[in-house]
């Protein structure tokens, strides 16, 4: 299902780097949030925004002086703060942390110099809800910007922040035999977000934020990781899945035996899966054969059919299942491909080596979603 698209956008950051998130609060600009990852240097979070009229990227640099980025999540209401693991390095040892951060006013609208740089400044330090475990991630609730799930080691937090520190609601444990710690994790945006998911090895465990007990369990039959998941944003129920075995697989939840559909496209381990916030019919995958994928799950979508444009009585396909772009402007392992949360036809994808690229659904199959082609 190849199709024509628009030219990419490529910028390069000054050093490597795996974390990348859109800006969800902020709704007008197509903009995300970049960490680089590097043991020797500075590091640093970049802002970057894209001019719809230009096509030129803005970007603002600030310092990140805790140490390397490992995950960034920001804040779902306000644009100035963010949860992020980070390693912190001393003369002797290494250790990852978790915290909540934010971003001063700009001070130096008009440098990027290094030495004129503003820095993130450490807002809540959660070294104490962490404790001896490695942190993983951290994540904002989508509808509750004062709560956020913390997974540090085999153990699910789920907390509220508040003008004391950090409070813990309930906390879980997810223990896998031969794992050491869970993977990743992800909110089901439905039901008013009640329920939060935990990965460990090829098992996914979720939790209702309400009592902190299990509410269901999926496991990969093949055995293999899971690297990344998310939910379907527009229909309940389904969950999209991608790992070690480079293969993209959609569930549902109520029937976790078996999956609804694999899609192999990878060649490598698939790291980032990501459905479009608007029109899921469309899905985002990333991997360390360096390629970004744009998938057509249509027939596991919200909108399936739409009416024909030729005949008012007849329903037909909006678009066939399949992929419909592979991107190839990465020379490295792509750890992260994300929408924009402000334009649905927008999507950001980064690489190990610090390659930035910002792409675009083509308008072909644009214009057949919304029914003016």
């Amino acid at each position: 299902m190849g199709e024509e698209t628009e030219p990419s956008l490529i910028y390069g950051l000054e050093l490597q780097g795996r974390s990348l998130a859109p800006i969800t609060a902020d709704t007008e600009n197509i903009s995300f949030m970049v960490g680089t990852q590097s043991l020797k240097s500075d590091n640093f979070v970049y802002i970057v925004t894209l001019d719809e009229d230009t096509g030129l990227l803005h970007k603002r640099i600030l310092k990140y002086p805790a140490g390397e980025v490992w995950s960034l999540n920001p804040n779902p209401t306000d644009p100035n703060l963010f949860l992020s693991t980070y390693g912190e390095k001393s003369q002797d040892s290494w250790k990852k942390k978790a915290a909540v951060f934010r971003i001063p006013e700009s001070k130096n609208n008009s440098s990027n110099d290094e030495g004129n740089l503003d820095s993130v400044d450490i807002e809540v330090q959660l070294d104490e809800i962490t404790g001896k475990n490695e942190p993983v991630g951290a994540w904002y609730q989508p509808n509750e910007a004062s709560k956020f799930c913390l997974i540090a080691g085999n153990s699910v937090n789920y907390l509220q922040l508040q003008e004391s520190g950090p409070t813990k609601i309930w906390e879980a444990e997810h223990s896998v035999r031969g794992q050491t710690k869970i993977e990743t994790g992800a909110w089901n945006p439905h039901r008013h977000c009640h329920q939060v998911s935990s990965v460990s090895g090829s098992q996914v465990m979720t939790w209702d934020t309400r009592t902190g007990d299990k509410a269901w369990t999926l496991n990969v039959a093949s055995g293999s990781n899971i690297r990344s998941m998310d939910y379907n944003p527009n229909k309940q129920y389904y969950l999209a899945t991608g790992g070690d075995d480079g293969s993209l697989i959609i569930w549902d939840y109520r029937a976790p035996s078996e999956p609804l559909t694999t899609v192999r496209e990878h060649s490598h381990w698939l790291w980032s899966v990501r459905y479009n916030s608007f029109h899921d019919q469309l899905i985002l995958s990333a991997g360390s054969d360096c390629r970004v994928q744009l998938h057509s799950q249509a027939s596991l979508s919200s909108e399936p059919l739409r009416q024909s444009l030729e005949d008012d009585d007849v329903q037909e396909k909006i678009l066939d299942d399949g992929i419909v772009q592979t991107f190839f402007d990465h020379e490295d392992s792509v750890y992260t491909a994300e929408w924009s949360s402000a334009d649905p036809w927008t999507f950001a994808s980064l690489s190990y080596d610090g390659r930035l690229v910002i792409s675009h659904v083509p308008r072909s199959v644009k214009y057949r979603i919304l029914n003016i082609d």
